[in-house]
């Protein structure tokens, strides 16, 4: 029997240890190498291909315009939103499960108010119920119209402690007379006391100015309508209302250029005419002939 120059049960050792070395060497290529090439987002669990934002020149700079449409989350970027940087919402990034309330941003904008303590007043922490997302800065997003009063006319010249005594907000009353009750009283011309005139005082009065009362629209004839009876041909309650300060009797016949015997002859087949002003209004309760 031939010997063999060398120990067969120990190469069959030896080569079974250099496979397994160059099986695990492989493993750890391979490993290495799916890794490199799909790392985990540095930005959470976002769902976007990377040069929706970025590109190829340097990691640094973005895409101008950007393939990412920021309205595609749910959360409309509109006014000073639009030229913030993502990282003061997206802090370190991350840019998964950022909270979309107002607050969670805005806390010490609404901590440091200053004109108005908004804690004091007991405003809640939802911005937008008075503040407007597109608008070009956070004091300039107020919005009076967006509260239970809108403001119209003067209304939006007058500063706020005038209707907000003592830094109250919250609770103010939007009726005219909790701020007007002293013009209501202290009125002569016509004495709404005397008159037995309500206190809503929008009824006569609009919010751009206050004096001349308007009266509009005349809740039982339609003084604002047509040329003669237009503004300008009358200039005072009183010229209709003259018998002070009952203001349920009125005169017609005392502007108009009619005559008796005129007006007689033109009204000889009119059932029940009288020539007196009830009569005139139950015939024309518009003014027309």
């Amino acid at each position: 029997m031939h010997r063999l120059p060398f120990d067969v049960t120990s190469l069959q050792a030896a080569c079974m240890k250099t496979m397994a070395q160059i099986g695990a060497m492989l493993i750890f290529v391979f490993a290495f190498q799916t890794d490199a090439l799909a790392q985990a987002s540095p930005h959470g669990n976002i769902k976007l291909e990377c040069t929706s934002c970025h590109t190829t020149e340097s990691w640094t700079v973005l895409a101008s315009p950007m393939k990412f449409n920021h309205s595609d989350t749910g959360f409309k970027l509109t006014g000073q939103h639009r030229n913030i940087a993502c990282q003061n919402c997206h802090t370190d990034f991350r840019f998964t499960n950022t909270p979309s309330d107002c607050y969670s941003c805005h806390r010490q904008d609404y901590d440091r108010a200053v004109s108005i303590d908004h804690r004091l007043a007991g405003f809640g922490t939802d911005c937008s119920q008075c503040h407007r997302s597109n608008a070009s800065s956070w004091q300039s997003s107020f919005d009076h119209n967006m509260t239970q009063f809108p403001t119209r006319g003067a209304h939006e010249a007058v500063p706020c402690l005038s209707c907000h005594v003592g830094s109250r907000y919250r609770g103010t009353p939007i009726e005219c007379v909790a701020c007007h009750q002293n013009e209501y009283i202290a009125a002569q011309n016509p004495n709404h006391i005397t008159a037995g005139f309500n206190m809503e005082c929008a009824v006569c009065h609009r919010a751009l100015t206050w004096q001349p009362a308007a009266f509009f629209p005349h809740p039982y004839f339609p003084i604002h309508a047509g040329d003669r009876h237009s503004p300008g041909v009358w200039n005072a309650c009183t010229d209709c209302h003259s018998a002070q300060p009952n203001y349920s009797t009125f005169a017609c016949i005392n502007c108009h250029e009619h005559t008796k015997s005129r007006t007689d002859s033109r009204h000889s087949n009119v059932a029940g005419y009288v020539y007196e002003s009830s009569a005139c209004y139950r015939c024309h309760p518009t003014g027309g002939g």
